[in-house]
């Protein structure tokens, strides 16, 4: 058989390919957030290498993509489940209002904190 000709779906032994399997809204919600937090690590390390200083008191910056992600998950849980009733509907307002409000707390206490950083 001419080398145009192969099979292109299977490998080079002839044995089939596994089919692609991919990854649930669960597991890319909680991704990107690990990719907010390696950019934040990132962006906290270069600073330190920069100034030779750490940058204080900015816990509660560092919890927000969390929250966004807690948020964001019982959203996904809601959307794909099977069940809608009045129950579930008030737990998943308590939850999204709950990380919204930690969220807003995070950001009212944070940024002055971070800005402290910069002598602001």
């Amino acid at each position: 058989m001419p080398d145009n000709e192969k099979n292109t779906n299977l490998p080079e032994d002839g044995s089939p390919k596994e089919p692609i399997s991919y990854a649930s809204p669960m597991k890319r919600i909680w991704a990107w957030v690990g990719v907010a937090y390696m950019v934040i690590i990132v962006f906290l390390m270069t600073y330190m290498y920069a100034k030779g200083v750490y940058l204080n008191n900015i816990a509660s910056l560092m919890v927000i993509p969390a929250l966004g992600g807690v948020a964001a998950s019982s959203v996904c849980v809601w959307r794909t489940g099977g069940r809608h009733d009045a129950a579930h509907a008030a737990g998943l307002a308590a939850i999204l209002l709950a990380c919204a409000a930690l969220i807003i707390l995070g950001l009212v206490n944070g940024i002055p904190a971070l800005m402290s950083n910069f002598g602001g």
